[in-house]
């Protein structure tokens, strides 16, 4: 990929894909990357843009889409993505169909105050068919080196690179050393570790879910769930996916910030439960949903955890009572993992 497209290149490049830039929409703040809003006549498109060489994410996530899109396609199939409109890895560009209608389930969880059994099933079923076929052909979906997670924080608290340590707050630094000094749980978090190396059992993750990058499309209890933002897709533990989006639910159980987010325990074991047991049912009979399954999920709500107090402690640079405690479960998920299932969804 060439360094980062000037406007007028910008311009050129969105010509030649029968694109122009949308003047009455404004842009999308940049998060992971660059995005404008265009039109092809009456069709919005929103295209993403690589910010240079070393922003991988956008050429990762028109890789994975143009490969996965034929699962969303077939018959009956429960998972839905973004539809490609063009991708041009030459240049960094990623142009996506603009969804229409459409909110997160961070959004509509926090305004109905609904954790509906029947949306919880149609997540589990789309991930747990995402997992069994990329499992079943793992060469269709395979690009190599474009799946490494060079970075990811699991590592960081076994194995901290020089480069990550010089970058961290004191109060990070402390966090680091109490969750290393806790042996059980850094044992769980090498267990884990073990397990994303595990070639044979590994699956193609989104890498990324959360409430955030599922968006309910469409009206009446089985709207369509599109799962969003492939940037962080890449290949290992299928335990991995069901716990980093139920950390988002036992957040709000264990410490919500705002009373939009309280979700009292059995409105959370049963959501968990339904997703759990659709996600089993969409793996077939030859996945086993058992206790050593089961408490991988909980150690990586453990891991998802953990991460989330580090992002506190590295753009608040404090920790508070809430965050202190959100880390303390975090590692009793890790260290003592046998102990949850019943808790957040009922066990076997």
């Amino acid at each position: 990929m060439r360094a980062p497209l000037t406007d007028a290149e910008l311009d050129g490049r969105l010509a030649l894909l029968g694109l122009e830039r949308d003047p009455t929409v404004t842009s999308p703040p940049p998060s992971k990357n660059r995005t404008v809003v265009c039109r092809s006549g009456r069709k919005r498109v929103l295209v993403k843009i690589a910010d240079g060489p070393g922003n991988v994410g956008v050429l990762r996530e028109g890789s994975v889409l143009q490969r996965v899109q034929p699962l969303a396609h077939a018959r009956s199939s429960p998972l839905h993505l973004p539809h490609v409109y063009a991708f041009d890895p030459a240049n960094g560009l990623l142009a996506l169909d603009w969804i229409h209608g459409g909110e997160t389930l961070h959004h509509h969880h926090r305004t109905t105050l609904e954790y509906a059994p029947v949306l919880a099933r149609q997540v589990g079923h789309a991930l747990g068919f995402l997992h069994l076929m990329s499992k079943e052909d793992r060469a269709r979906f395979a690009l190599a080196d474009a799946f490494r997670d060079e970075s990811d924080l699991l590592e960081c608290f076994l194995r901290m690179r020089p480069d990550f340590y010089a970058r961290l707050s004191q109060v990070a630094i402390d966090f680091f050393a109490s969750v290393q000094a806790d042996a059980p749980a850094m044992q769980g978090l090498q267990a884990l570790s073990e397990a994303q190396l595990r070639e044979g059992d590994a699956v193609l993750l989104h890498g990324d879910l959360r409430q955030a990058n599922l968006l309910r499309v469409g009206r009446g209890k089985t709207a369509n769930i599109v799962f969003l933002d492939w940037e962080l897709s890449f290949w290992g533990d299928a335990a991995r996916d069901l716990g980093s989006l139920l950390s988002d639910y036992v957040l709000g159980w264990l410490a919500p910030e705002h009373r939009s987010e309280v979700l009292a325990r059995p409105t959370l074991a049963g959501f968990a439960r339904s997703m759990m047991l659709a996600y089993a049912e969409a793996r077939g009979a030859g996945f086993a949903f058992d206790a050593a399954f089961q408490e991988r999920v909980v150690r990586w709500v453990g891991a998802a955890l953990l991460i989330y107090v580090y992002g506190i402690s590295h753009y608040e640079q404090v920790l508070d009572a809430r965050a202190l405690g959100v880390g303390r479960h975090a590692l009793d998920m890790l260290g003592r993992p046998g102990d949850w299932p019943t808790v957040l969804w009922g066990g076997q």
